[in-house]
């Protein structure tokens, strides 16, 4: 397969990776990683990596019941070098708590996040990195405890 139709494949399962997430449907999400994948997020510190399985995948299961109408928009993918994609998603539903200077509580917002995905030979993710604005997050995790 040329370069060109393996991207398309790596944007088609990044594409199924994110509709999975947007369903609150981890167990979707983690059939598209592999076994040993690795994820981390950024704004947890740049040595942040940890297992999608069981680690990452708490946070994934996690938001849902934080933001009940929580939802997931790509605005853009790019395809990057050797096997990787690059997303730009917007994430987030009503607001649980106030996040001064961004949303009040109850409001609809969406915080914008960046994503680095890696897949291995056999498309399945890898290595998943991730940005975003912390402060938002971290009123919505002080607002579930």
């Amino acid at each position: 397969m040329g370069l060109v139709g393996k991207n398309k494949d790596l944007k088609a399962i990044t594409e199924k990776f994110f509709a999975a997430y947007n369903s609150h449907d981890v167990d979707g999400m983690l059939a598209l990683c592999a076994d040993a994948a690795q994820g981390r997020y950024l704004p947890y510190g740049k040595n942040s990596f940890i297992p999608i399985r069981g680690g990452l995948e708490k946070i994934w299961r996690g938001f849902p019941q934080a933001v009940p109408d929580f939802g997931v928009e790509i605005v853009e993918m790019i395809s990057g070098e050797e096997n990787s994609v690059t997303v730009q998603a917007l994430l987030g539903g009503t607001m649980p708590a106030d996040v001064p200077g961004v949303v009040k509580k109850g409001e609809v917002n969406r915080i914008a996040h960046a994503y680095i995905i890696r897949y291995n030979a056999e498309g399945k993710i890898s290595r998943l990195d991730c940005y975003w604005d912390n402060t938002a997050i971290n009123a919505i995790k002080a607002s579930a405890l």
